[in-house]
Formats: C-alpha cells, sequence, structure tokens
C-alpha cells in the first residue's frame, strides 16, 4: 500500500500523465478548461475510462461535505458530463507544458499578494486585508498575459492557500476585476519554488481537514481500482493505420519508406514519453526527408509546387511554421538561459498526418 501526503513527492505513471495533458490541452490552446463530457469522449474512444483513471489519482485531505482537498485536478469524485474540470497549480510538476502558462506566472502574483498585504497598516478595529486589482497588477508585473490575468480569479479560488472567502471574493466591473487578498498568503512566503509551493499547500490542506474532520488519513492507492498498467497506451501521434498504408504504398513504389517509417516509429515512442526536443528534431528529419519524392528539392517546394486541396496546403503551410523550433532544438548552442521548450511546441498531429497523406499519394502516383 502506498500513502502519500504530499504531491510534489510522487511521480505519476504515464496513462496518468496523458489524462493531466487531455484537461490541458484546451487551457495551453484556448485557455479554457474542458467539460468531464469532453475528457470522457476522448478516452472512451481510446477504450480507457476516464473516471477510473480520474479515481486513481493522489489527492491530500478528503472530498466529503466540509473537507478540504488538494489535487492535481480542480474536481475529484464523481462529476457530471456539463461540469468543467480544470488542473490545479500542482499539475505543473507532472506536465512542464503549465510552467510558463500557469506555475511561474502563478507563483510571481502570490508573491505579490504577499508584498501588498504585508504593506497594508494594521488599524484596531478594522480588517487588515490588501486588495489586489487586475490593472493594478498588470502594472506591477508587465510581463504577465492579459488572458492570465483576466482569468486569475478563478485560479485563485481554485488553490486552497488564495481562495477567496467572504470580502476576499473577486468582483468585476467595467474595468477589470478586485479581490480581497487574505493573510493566509504569508504561509507561502519561503515557496519561492513550485515544489515548496505544492508542499506548503498540501500541509495546510492536511491541517484544515484534520480540523474540520478529525486525524487526515493518507492517500492510498484503491485496490479495487485497475492497474494502469494493464490499460491500453494512449493513442499514439502517428496511427497505426497510416504506418501500414506507407509500407504497403513503399512496397509497390520505387521509393524506399523504411528510414521514413522509423523516424515516424521513434517520434510515436517519443511523444509518448513526452519529450519534445526529440520530437521536433524527428519531425524537422521527416520534412526534410520527403521532398524527393514530390520531385523537389525542398519542403518549400512541396507547398508551391504540388498539387493539393486548399485545406491539405493550409496544414503543410501551418507545419513549415515549426521548423524553427526545430532549428532552435539542434542547432542553439549551449548558453546560461533555461530553454522553454516543452510539449505546447510540438505541431499538432493532424499537421503531420497532411503531409503523409500527400506521401502516400506521390508513392502511388509518381514514378
Amino acid at each position: 500500500m502506498k500513502y502519500v501526503h504530499d504531491l510534489a513527492s510522487i511521480t505519476l505513471d504515464r496513462m496518468q500523465q496523458q489524462f493531466l495533458f487531455e484537461i490541458a490541452q484546451p487551457y495551453i490552446t484556448k485557455g479554457t478548461w474542458p467539460t468531464w463530457d469532453y475528457v470522457q469522449e476522448v478516452h472512451v474512444r481510446r477504450d480507457q475510462d476516464a473516471e477510473a483513471i480520474l479515481a486513481s489519482l493522489p489527492y491530500t485531505g478528503g472530498y466529503g461535505v466540509g473537507s478540504a482537498f488538494y489535487a492535481f485536478t480542480t474536481r475529484i469524485g464523481r462529476l457530471q458530463p456539463d461540469e468543467t474540470i480544470g488542473l490545479t497549480v500542482a499539475a505543473a510538476l507532472p506536465l512542464s507544458e503549465l510552467l510558463p502558462l500557469l506555475a511561474e506566472p502563478f507563483l510571481r502574483v502570490l508573491h505579490h499578494m504577499i508584498d501588498i498585504q504585508s504593506s497594508v497598516v494594521p488599524q484596531p478595529g478594522a480588517l487588515t486585508q490588501a486588495v489586489l486589482t487586475s490593472q493594478e497588477l498588470a502594472a506591477a508585473l508587465p510581463g504577465l498575459s492579459p488572458s492570465f490575468v483576466d482569468q486569475l480569479p478563478g485560479l485563485l479560488d481554485q488553490e486552497p492557500g488564495t481562495r477567496g472567502v467572504g470580502n476576499a471574493g473577486a468582483v468585476r466591473g467595467p474595468d477589470g476585476w478586485r479581490r480581497g487578498v487574505t493573510s493566509t498568503v504569508y504561509k507561502f512566503k519561503k515557496a519561492t519554488d513550485l515544489g515548496e509551493y505544492v508542499t506548503t499547500t498540501c500541509a495546510l490542506v492536511r491541517k484544515w481537514h484534520s480540523e474540520q474532520i478529525g486525524p487526515t488519513e493518507p492517500f492510498r492507492e484503491n485496490p479495487t481500482t485497475p492497474a494502469l498498467a494493464e490499460e491500453p497506451d494512449p493513442m499514439p501521434y502517428i496511427g497505426q493505420g497510416i504506418l501500414e498504408e506507407l509500407q504497403a504504398a513503399g512496397a509497390d513504389s520505387p521509393w524506399k519508406v523504411d528510414r521514413l517509417l522509423g523516424l515516424l516509429g521513434e517520434l510515436n515512442s517519443n511523444h509518448a514519453d513526452r519529450h519534445p526536443h526529440a520530437c521536433l528534431a524527428l519531425i524537422r528529419a521527416v520534412m526534410d526527408h520527403v521532398p524527393s519524392i514530390f520531385g523537389q528539392k525542398s519542403y518549400a517546394g512541396i507547398t508551391s509546387s504540388v498539387r493539393m486541396g486548399e485545406t491539405d496546403k493550409k496544414y503543410l503551410i501551418a507545419l513549415a511554421n515549426y521548423r524553427f523550433p526545430g532549428d532552435d532544438v539542434m542547432h542553439r548552442q549551449a548558453s546560461k538561459a533555461t530553454s522553454r521548450i516543452d510539449m505546447s511546441d510540438v505541431p499538432p498531429p493532424s499537421h503531420v498526418k497532411a503531409l503523409l497523406d500527400q506521401v502516400l499519394a506521390a508513392l502511388k502516383t509518381r514514378p
């Protein structure tokens, strides 16, 4: 039996990470969290049980009435199809894609909240509470994106240590939003990185849960939950059907496809293991490998000279833009700057599939 008190001290398996990634995708691409119906539909098409995977994720505290809890997801237990499920700041530990989009800006805001709360002079008989406004925050931390600032009240309310209670709740107006800051933020003075923040939050939640419900039980793996290792692997980046079609087309063509299939196989493996640098390098290698099949010398020749549908051409042109992160991965020399490459920089599989569809057509028609 596995006991877990601190979410910062555990490692999720591949399926659990993929589950979190599917919830994160709409936020990464559109800035919104999905409904539970969407999450279930994505997984049922893979013959996976989203409810069982959600139940397998660890959390601290409890989710009964009056309980406090903290998890990688904003919701635990049974959900209705139209309910929204998001990820907490803790999810950036297993999902590095969320570090620049969620965790790092949140920590900057958190310490700004500590600073402004500390600046309030206590008055006898008055509530000692700073006020955080969207306008003041944007001016104080100009690096924050407008969309992050706009959605910040909801994020703060999902985190136990910054949840708005009573006068701390957010109020929106024509010029933005305003909300109170509670003294709970002082608990995070030493939480200068994500791991320390998650550890501190888990400790607070256990304390609150114990005060509300009684001594808290540590998380235990549910022995009735099916072993995740026995579940099928997540949907591959490039489906098996396309790979088989390429192999069959190559067998009837003078063009050899063994290297192409090898590159795509390695791409699938590295995408499943969430290695963004390898994925970008392999996609770049595929783009450089296939032009001769079309009678072209470069990828640009494919998009400019090969006849195809307008939608397919748009996909291929969009894929060309991913040469830049591919160049970054392969040619940037070591420096003192932190790398920002993550899985969100990898192109959607639809872009690569569109290229492979054109390769299939060329293999079947070009001598």
